[in-house]
């Protein structure tokens, strides 16, 4: 009896010591530049936080160890949670970890989720991926993910400051996962919080399919030529379907909806290592914004293929002293993986910027898909039933 009470309760502790930790975690949000906490162990989700004891990030120069590191964070953390659900002495030292992170996105909401409830994380893994691909590189790998990256971009728009926002994104997680993944999430509910963020991705990608925006390649440059209706040219506010803009610049088609075209009308997302945008204004002829794909900012990667990009600034000086294509400036609004802009409107079309690109770009010139550089999750694309 003894002997069976003892291996019943060694099967118990082993139980134990094999289940990612659950409720021994809890998140602090740190303001952006200051120091993790001291006294304890504590882990950096998505932003580098000095002093974290434990880096799941993909931030340039991260520390993140090698057998926890992914594309995203939230697939660090996924990691993490694999490796503490075997049990083992590695990382346990963090199994009461504080979780922190310094802004607000939804990879850094859904990487703090996996550190903070990694069971929970583990059954909906996929979707948590998908998610952080739409939010931090711009990628439709599926529906569920660009809705869960939209809601949680409207969840911190709702919510003043990011400590309050964290708040209220991790406490509607657990409703807004099973509802994904049970596919009961009605696309057309008023009150759904992805309402915004999905009607744009979908506005986005009508305009491709329809064919008021279009796609084309040349050498490792994907060519998008936005639309530009007439109206648009005396407002400064983003039609239906476009992204954010400053005053005087171009509408954007969400990165969701030119991910989706590269993957279903290009054919072509993996070996494209720039996307040249292209809006027609007509008379007043084009104005032209220059980037990498969405992971390009990027340095460290596993399944992505790393894209080497010239400095913006050297890169517009080269075409403006090339002649013929305008004047152009580094930056853009794509934010972290924008190289240059036009300045203004120019005279010459896309095939003319297209061969100056090619000239002054020696990384566009060539189209590549290396072996191993299509991420699984991107590998197949699901029916659109929207489409």
């Amino acid at each position: 009896m003894r002997v069976r009470l003892r291996s019943a309760c060694c099967l118990i502790v082993l139980a134990a010591k094999a289940r990612p930790t659950a409720a021994l975690r809890h998140f602090r949000c740190v303001p952006y530049g200051e120091r993790a906490p001291a006294g304890g162990a504590t882990i950096t989700c998505d932003g580098r936080v000095p002093g974290a004891t434990l880096e799941l990030t993909h931030w340039t120069d991260n520390e993140t160890p090698d057998d926890l590191y992914a594309d995203t964070s939230t697939e660090c953390a996924l990691r993490l949670a694999r490796i503490r659900r075997v049990g083992g002495t590695a990382y346990a030292d963090h199994d009461d970890a504080l979780v922190i992170n310094n802004h607000f996105d939804t990879d850094g909401v859904l990487s703090a989720y996996a550190c903070l409830h990694p069971e929970a994380a583990l059954r909906h893994a996929s979707l948590l991926a998908d998610g952080a691909a739409a939010g931090d590189f711009g990628e439709w790998s599926s529906d569920a993910g660009v809705r869960l990256d939209a809601a949680i971009e409207a969840i911190g728009g709702a919510h003043g400051g990011d400590p309050a926002a964290y708040d209220a994104a991790l406490a509607a997680l657990p409703a807004l996962l099973a509802s994904l993944e049970a596919d009961s999430a009605d696309a057309a509910d008023e009150e759904a919080p992805w309402r915004d963020g999905w009607g744009a991705a979908l506005a986005g990608w009508q305009a491709l399919a329809s064919g008021d925006a279009s796609l084309s390649r040349a050498g490792a440059i994907a060519v998008l030529r936005e639309p530009s209706p007439k109206e648009e040219a005396e407002s400064s506010e983003p039609l239906p379907g476009a992204g954010k803009r400053s005053p005087g610049e171009c509408p954007r088609l969400p990165a969701v909806a030119l991910h989706r075209g590269l993957t279903q009308l290009l054919g072509a997302p993996f070996g494209i290592r720039r996307v040249l945008r292209a809006t027609d204004g007509g008379a007043r002829g084009w104005r032209y914004e220059y980037e990498t794909p969405g992971h390009g900012w990027v340095k460290r990667l596993v399944t992505r293929e790393p894209v080497a990009a010239p400095e913006g600034g050297a890169l517009a000086e080269s075409l403006t002293a090339l002649g013929g294509v305008g004047t152009w400036r580094k930056g853009g609004g794509g934010g972290l993986i924008s190289l240059c802009a036009s300045d203004g409107w120019v005279d010459a079309p896309p095939d003319a910027v297209c061969e100056a690109l090619l000239a002054c770009d020696e990384a566009a010139q060539e189209y590549v898909v290396r072996p191993g550089s299509c991420p699984a999750q991107c590998g197949a694309v699901e029916s659109w039933v929207e489409s």
